[in-house]
């Protein structure tokens, strides 16, 4: 069964693989397009670094070489990034912003610069100013919208991939006449959410917020459909 992919590169490129270890067929065509930020590389007065996604690491690694500061890592996608990219220190939360923040509590670092999209999930600096932790936001990119060309023409897809609650946003706006045929698999609930009232012919969720769990699920979901 084939498989739409709708997150960027690289890490379109790893969930490819894991489906194509699974049996199934990857269908690569991204819904958002990353574009760099004009920002600043200095990290000076700060205790550790925090990254919610590869996109921000690739962004970094562009324009800093500072790689000793403690890394903060969302997930094990961008803790794995975070190592590519020549960090050492990395720490990783579980997956989401309630994880990180739980990991940013456990934490000797009181001063923290979150490397962050144009437009973040959640406000990190509200949600740790209780706790005592300043975390500045620094926008190193930004995404936007692309038409997924190849998908929308494609004939024999099953099921779509959906890493991001931006990219289910694009894809309900753009790829609304496909999703009745198609299983949509969320990985998390925030990714689910911009499906509600929306026709699609199934919608679940991810046991776990990453990669590996989301690739699991199309495994298990998809040789019992209907």
């Amino acid at each position: 069964m084939k498989v739409w992919i709708t997150r960027t590169q690289p890490g379109a490129g790893r969930t490819a693989a894991r489906l194509q270890s699974v049996g199934l067929i990857p269908l690569i065509d991204p819904v958002l397009e990353v574009r760099p930020l004009d920002a600043s590389a200095d990290t000076s007065g700060f205790d550790g670094l925090v990254f919610t996604s590869p996109n921000a690491v690739a962004g970094f690694a562009r324009i800093g070489s500072e790689r000793s500061l403690p890394a903060l890592a969302v997930g094990e996608a961008t803790a794995e990034a975070l190592s590519d990219a020549g960090f050492s220190d990395i720490h990783t939360a579980g997956g989401d912003i309630g994880a990180l923040a739980a990991l940013l509590a456990t934490r000797p670092e009181r001063r923290l610069l979150h490397l962050a999209p144009a437009r973040p999930v959640a406000d990190l600096a509200a949600v740790m100013a209780p706790a005592g932790i300043e975390v500045v936001v620094r926008p190193i990119y930004e995404t936007v919208p692309i038409l997924p060309t190849v998908a929308r023409a494609a004939t024999d897809l099953a099921a779509v991939l959906v890493h991001s609650a931006r990219a289910a946003g694009v894809l309900a706006e753009q790829a609304g006449n496909r999703l009745p045929h198609l299983h949509v698999l969320a990985l998390s609930q925030a990714c689910a959410d911009p499906f509600d009232g929306v026709p699609v012919k199934s919608l679940a969720v991810a046991p776990f917020p990453d990669d590996a769990s989301l690739v699991r699920l199309a495994r298990d979901t998809l040789p019992k459909a209907p």
